[in-house]
């Protein structure tokens, strides 16, 4: 079984029987591996879809795993992901806000290496 975390454009693609993501999606399912949606996604999807058309897709949606992340603010995100794209190590008294592991940290508090 493969864990699958489904983007908005890939429920969007299924909803509207787009080829691969209808294919690929239903071959998942088949196959018993584990799709997960996040209140971001599922957010976008629902609001992309007519009112009439909700209640279709409730149940669709349900089957799903729902996967809550960590809550982490889009200003300390973009700084991880410009630190990552940079390669450098990001200097920060709030290493807490930072909990991706690929981030280098060097704390402002204690000693410095």
């Amino acid at each position: 079984m493969t864990r699958y975390l489904l983007d908005t454009t890939a429920l969007i693609d299924f909803s509207k029987g787009r080829e691969p993501a209808r294919s690929r999606i239903l071959k998942m399912i088949q196959e018993g591996d584990e799709l997960g949606v996040c209140a971001v996604n599922i957010a976008e999807f629902y609001a992309g879809i007519p009112a009439n058309q909700r209640a279709v897709w409730d149940e669709f949606t349900g089957s799903l795993q729902y996967w809550q992340g960590k809550i982490l603010s889009t200003t300390d995100t973009l700084m991880a992901a410009v630190a990552l794209d940079h390669q450098a190590i990001l200097v920060t008294n709030n290493v807490k806000d930072y909990p991706m592991g690929q981030i280098q940290i060097l704390p402002m508090s204690g000693s410095i290496p």
